[in-house]
């Protein structure tokens, strides 16, 4: 069983499953979230990217960003929680007992992302952090990036996801004083910002669901007097 996957992936059946997983993803953002947004912008090269892991959409939204960047991406993910999903090892889940296998992509040049706090926390400021991501980015010598999300029900009827792309940091840097500040500034800058607006510096990456009179908008404005 544990040969299966990386030889599936080179195999047309294996490319047709990866292919079948990445539009269930897609699909899942699309009709769940009204849209997702990005600001900042992504360093060229290997990165180990930490996220906080505060919503269920945390996983989709790493795939999306390795499909907007067009950049291989792992997330490391507990062995335990992937036991009953093993197919979406094909969309860049990796165990994250896994080391030697992070470090050889990292190596040929691709993302692998983690959450550093360890678990899937209730939203709030940034828990205490795991040495991992440091650790990670030290052996294969590349940069950290941390990346701040919220995936929040603001002014209308489905979520939206904000991610805040970070400045890069080296391997010894403060990590948890870089996500924690990100994090509380998209925490203010959410609270300051209109509920139906986008907050500044944000652009819409991904549109999602509209809410329901949005999507009665149209017929409301034909019978208008």
């Amino acid at each position: 069983m544990a040969e299966l996957w990386p030889n599936l992936e080179t195999r047309p059946t294996g490319r047709l499953l990866r292919l079948a997983v990445e539009a269930f993803l897609l699909r899942s953002l699309k009709g769940s979230l009204r849209g997702v947004y990005l600001r900042g912008e992504v360093p060229q090269g290997p990165l180990v990217l930490a996220l906080n892991h505060h919503s269920f959409f945390d996983g989709h939204l790493v795939w999306l960003l390795g499909k907007l960047y067009r950049r291989p991406t792992s997330l490391l993910v507990a062995e335990e929680n992937l036991k009953g999903f093993l197919v979406l090892k094909l969309a860049g889940a990796l165990e994250a007992g896994r080391i030697r296998e992070a470090l050889r992509r990292l190596r040929r040049g691709e993302w692998v992302a983690l959450f550093p706090e360890g678990a899937l926390v209730y939203p709030g400021p940034l828990r205490p952090l795991r040495r991992g991501a440091g650790w990670l980015a030290e052996r294969a010598g590349v940069p950290l990036l941390p990346v701040a999300l919220r995936v929040v029900l603001r002014g209308f009827e489905q979520p939206e996801a904000f991610l805040w792309m970070g400045s890069p940091l080296a391997p010894e840097e403060d990590l948890a004083g870089a996500l924690g500040g990100l994090l509380e500034g998209l925490d203010a800058l959410l609270a300051q910002t209109h509920p139906r607006e986008v907050p500044e510096g944000f652009r819409q990456v991904l549109r999602g669901r509209r809410s329901l009179e949005e999507r009665i908008l149209p017929l409301v404005r034909l019978f208008r007097p």
